[in-house]
């Protein structure tokens, strides 16, 4: 699995995913806390299926000052 997923987009994924469990967690519904831990674990993969599919690479743009 080639990393496609950048580091912008990884912060992106992570809160919107912590967002997600914690609605889940507030309503009390399993699925909206299930759906949330898609997009924490293919930020943390750092790959993601749609993306592959769709041809887009995040990590194609990144450089040195991306780590700095």
């Amino acid at each position: 699995m080639e990393c496609n997923v950048g580091m912008k987009e990884q912060k992106l994924r992570i809160l919107a995913g912590l967002t997600l469990l914690g609605l889940g967690a507030y309503y009390n519904t399993k699925a909206i806390a299930m759906v949330g831990l898609v997009p924490i674990v293919t930020a943390m993969l750092r790959w993601c299926p749609v993306n592959q599919a769709l041809g887009y690479n995040g990590c194609a743009d990144e450089g040195i000052e991306a780590y700095t």
